[in-house]
């Protein structure tokens, strides 16, 4: 049997391509590592110049340091390995007299030397290896975070399937048995459930549009109001006046880089949660301000609120549906939300109202120059 091909993810092509010794370098490395070396000798070369009394215990410091953030901004350590090697050199060339002459015949010297070149190179090693750990829990974080994502989604595609195939084969087994108000039922919460779907796979869609692990969006400036509109007027279609929306805006006008169709399903993710978690909710209330650099979004309810146990789990798709809820869960909706704000640069977070019900609030970070514009406008205006 042929063996299938298989497209290995970046990161791990990537790690697979750097041996574990960190032997990796790059154009930008090489700048990188040469910039902070010139600027290390420069700088000593300024402070044995202002010296009185010829000390240079400082040298070995700042070389150190050089090592170090060479390390810290480099791939691999095979740069951090070189500029210690410079580093020694420099020491005994530059800097220990007689100056811009060769010591190595100095009484101590091969003593010092081994010992300034054991420290910058553990140095070095110590500084990559801990980048590389630093790497592999944020790959390890990105893989649970997957697999809560998928156990949300296989939950919520199963439980509406479930009640669709059960549904129809009541409606295929006992056609002629059923009453009419019967079928209607059935029908009726088979098209739920097809609803249901229909959200989940929008949500699915939502994180494919920023594709890649690390989530990206294109951003361009839209009229914050127009999104609440269009996410309001969504919510409405689905849910029809039986919930009422009410929008407040501020007299300023707000126009904030982001994805529109992205933000319009987190605001609608956001109020179908209202509905579908609190399950006393007969009000949901809008709110659009600004808060210094920021455009804030809130979505409130007047629903039983959320349980103090699940507050601290509300956004990394853990969150199975209590017992009522038929099954779903607020889990997906509220991972992609965090995912969609995240990758805006922004904030989000959810809690309980002292007046009862849930809140949620966005913020998004404005563009300041782009918001001194239209600032400046509408005051000439």
């Amino acid at each position: 049997m042929k063996k299938p091909h298989i497209q290995w993810p970046e990161q791990w092509l990537r790690r697979k391509r750097i041996p574990s010794i960190g032997f990796s370098y790059s154009g930008k490395d090489f700048i990188i590592s040469m910039s902070l070396y010139t600027l290390s000798v420069v700088l000593c070369l300024i402070l044995r110049g202002a010296s009185q009394n010829g000390d240079t215990g400082y040298v070995y410091m700042i070389f150190l340091l050089d090592v170090f953030l060479t390390a810290l901004l480099t791939e691999g350590f095979f740069f951090s390995l070189i500029i210690s090697i410079f580093a020694v050199l420099s020491v005994d060339y530059i800097f220990t007299p007689p100056y811009w002459n060769v010591s190595f015949t100095l009484s101590g010297f091969p003593l010092t030397f081994l010992v300034t070149m054991t420290i910058s190179v553990v140095t070095g090693i110590v500084t990559s290896r801990a980048k590389q750990m630093d790497e592999v829990r944020r790959e390890a974080e990105l893989e649970r975070m997957h697999g809560n994502l998928l156990r949300a989604v296989s939950h919520d595609i199963r439980t509406p399937l479930t009640g669709i195939v059960g549904a129809t084969n009541v409606l295929l087994e006992q056609e002629n048995t059923l009453t009419s108000e019967q079928r209607h039922e059935l029908i009726r919460n088979a098209n739920e459930e097809a609803q249901w779907l229909i959200r989940i796979v929008e949500n699915l869609l939502s994180i494919t549009r920023m594709g890649g692990d690390e989530a990206k969006v294109n951003k361009t400036p839209e009229a914050a109001e127009e999104i609440i509109e269009g996410a309001v007027g969504k919510f409405t279609r689905r849910w029809g006046t039986d919930i009422p929306v009410e929008v407040h805006l501020p007299e300023e006008f707000l126009l904030v880089p982001m994805d529109p169709l992205l933000m319009e399903q987190v605001l609608t993710n956001l109020m179908e949660n209202a509905v579908l978690h609190g399950k006393t909710t007969r009000h949901i209330t809008v709110t659009l301000c600004r808060s210094g650099d920021w455009a804030r979004f809130i979505v409130e309810d007047d629903g039983q609120g959320i349980a103090p146990d699940r507050l601290e789990h509300l956004f990394d798709g853990t969150l199975q549906g209590q017992q009522g809820d038929r099954g779903r869960s607020m889990g997906i909706g509220l991972s992609v939300c965090r995912t969609v704000v995240r990758a805006h640069g922004g904030r989000i977070r959810g809690e309980n109202r002292e007046e009862g019900g849930a809140r949620f609030t966005v913020e998004l970070p404005l563009d300041k120059e782009m918001q001194q514009e239209v600032d400046s406008y509408e005051d000439q205006g």
